[in-house]
C-alpha cells in the first residue's frame, strides 16, 4: 500500500467527503484516506453498499482493491 501525506487540515482541492456508498458508481475517480493519509486513489470498478465494500483499480500499482468504508474515509472530485 502506497501512502502520501497530505497537509495538516488541508484536504486535497476539490474533494468532497462521501459519506454514503450508494452515492459511489462505477467510473468515479475516489480517495481512500486513513489517518489523514491517501491510501488508495483511483477509479470505482464495483460496489456492494449493503456490505460496505467498494472495488477500484489503483491508480499507482493498476491492480484492484477492495476498500471497506468502514475502514477508510473516502473523498471523491
Amino acid at each position: 500500500m502506497s501512502v502520501s501525506v497530505l497537509p495538516e487540515n488541508a484536504p486535497a482541492p476539490r474533494m468532497r467527503r462521501i459519506r454514503n456508498a450508494r452515492t459511489v458508481h462505477r467510473g468515479d475517480l475516489i480517495e481512500a484516506r486513513a489517518g489523514g493519509r491517501v491510501a488508495y486513489r483511483g477509479e470505482v470498478r464495483d460496489t456492494a453498499p449493503g456490505l460496505s465494500t467498494i472495488w477500484l483499480r489503483d491508480e499507482e500499482t493498476g491492480g484492484a482493491v477492495a476498500i471497506s468504508t468502514d475502514e477508510f474515509e473516502l473523498f471523491a472530485a
